[in-house]
């Protein structure tokens, strides 16, 4: 709800949406917050800040099908359900990101950065597929501003501080005094009279302060002009910056990452002012700082199984073949997320990884058994890596298959984090299996030919 709005008219609005919910036969549960998020229950989810103005649900259904259901059935027709309410309706992910599109504008004017995020919130507007775009400075709140006499306060012995407090205390959040803890929860007392929980206009100007010492009191309206002011309900910052985020769902049948692509072609073809810098945030940031921890770690695999290879063969050529064959892992990889009409994932580059380990391994088997068939039995390379791929091909498909067929449970529940993974791993052992035993024969073959003419010389 908008921001500065009481508590007991969100909580009427929350009861009305969760007696909706409770009413659904598809639902099981139903788990209320009010004035708050939920606490934390999963390490990649964010819990919301207290604010009197927000109410969170957690919803468990009968299943993941009534859950796609309800949210595609939901999510339009309750979104501007109830005057001044945004209705938010969001499947559980494992996401860091509060929302999936967020476009970030920043600087240090902030006259600039309203007008800056005013156009880019018009130019998100304009794409269909997304929904509930929005900023995060939540509006304007009304406000009153003090024009204090300098020469009456100085005449009345009353200086800013003293003001403050008095106004803190009357018709502010209270006078910080200490605070008492519960356990681990710490509790403010804070010092305030029984006065009007909300104040109007007039009452500032009527509010009495102590003047000379405490031995008088005086209304605030005798040593300061009172007039209406506006001010923004929430200012945001990053780094010490001032920033406003626009950010927006999106609509089922609609790819984040394409349509983050979009908006960002079509921001930088307008003019943002003089000292407004542009971000791009949601789901692609997140995504970027988790995939560039991934492929670190990636190389850094890469170079540790390397030195395995080297040490286990004890020579160069054969450690880059074997590593060489990781390469035969794209293509299945390529062909089950092209397949299953998934999008490319962080948790797909994970399955990647796995596949990395397999191939490794397949190709130790088979060229070390060949390695054995020309040092102890005499054979060609060529013979060598015939017999070795007939000879290893059952152990290859074995293990492959066990492999591939333990990742079908992922592919089948359907999940946007697990289904890219247990997609990729199950295509690229398959795939990979057929190329281990088919290319890299061959490529041993190729390689390591010139042993047998030395030897025929010899």
């Amino acid at each position: 709800m908008p921001f500065g709005t009481a508590l007991e008219q969100t909580a009427a609005v929350a009861d009305s949406l969760e007696s909706i919910l409770r009413q659904d036969s598809r639902v099981v549960s139903v788990a209320s917050f009010k004035g708050g998020g939920s606490p934390r229950f999963h390490t990649s989810y964010a819990p919301q800040m207290p604010g009197s103005n927000y109410a969170q649900f957690i919803v468990n259904t009968i299943g993941n099908k009534a859950t796609e259901e309800m949210i595609a059935e939901y999510k339009d027709k309750y979104l501007n359900y109830f005057p001044n309410v945004r209705v938010r309706f969001k499947q559980l992910e494992y996401s860091e990101a509060a929302y999936p599109i967020e476009m970030r504008v920043k600087g240090n004017n902030r006259d600039s950065l309203r007008l800056a995020a005013d156009k880019v919130k018009s130019v998100m507007s304009e794409f269909d597929g997304l929904s509930l775009v929005h900023d995060n400075w939540e509006g304007q709140l009304p406000g009153v501003s003090l024009r204090l006499k300098d020469d009456e306060m100085s005449r009345l012995g009353i200086n800013k501080a003293l003001l403050s407090t008095g106004l803190s205390m009357h018709l502010g959040n209270g006078l910080p005094v200490t605070t008492v803890w519960d356990g681990d929860y710490p509790i403010d007392v804070v010092l305030k009279d029984g006065g009007n929980i909300e104040p109007s206009y007039e009452d500032v100007g009527n509010q009495y302060v102590s003047a000379w010492g405490g031995t008088v009191s005086v209304p605030v309206r005798q040593i300061a002009d009172i007039e209406p002011d506006w001010h923004d309900a929430q200012i945001a910052h990053r780094n010490g910056i001032p920033s406003i985020s626009i950010q927006s769902d999106v609509k089922e049948g609609s790819n984040a990452a394409a349509l983050t692509k979009e908006i960002v072609k079509a921001i930088e073809k307008i003019d943002l002012p003089d000292g407004v810098d542009f971000e791009v945030g949601g789901s692609e940031e997140t995504d970027n700082e988790m995939l560039d921890m991934i492929l670190s770690g990636l190389f850094i695999s890469i170079v540790v199984i390397f030195f395995i290879l080297l040490f286990h063969f004890r020579r160069i050529n054969m450690a880059l073949l074997v590593l060489g064959s990781i390469s035969l892992c794209l293509l299945g990889a390529a062909l089950g997320i092209w397949v299953m009409g998934l999008d490319v994932s962080v948790t797909a580059v994970l399955g990647i990884v796995s596949l990395m380990g397999i191939l490794v391994r397949n190709g130790i088997i088979m060229l070390d058994y060949a390695d054995e068939l020309r040092e102890k039995e005499g054979l060609t390379v060529r013979e060598a890596a015939l017999h070795s791929a007939k000879r290893r091909m059952r152990p290859i498909f074995l293990t492959s298959a066990a492999a591939s067929m333990g990742v079908i449970p992922m592919i089948l529940g359907g999940s946007p984090l697990w289904s890219p993974m247990g997609s990729v791993v199950f295509f690229g052992t398959i795939v990979s299996m057929v190329l281990t035993v088919t290319i890299l024969p061959v490529a041993y073959w190729l390689i390591f030919s010139r042993a047998d003419r030395k030897s025929i010389n010899h």
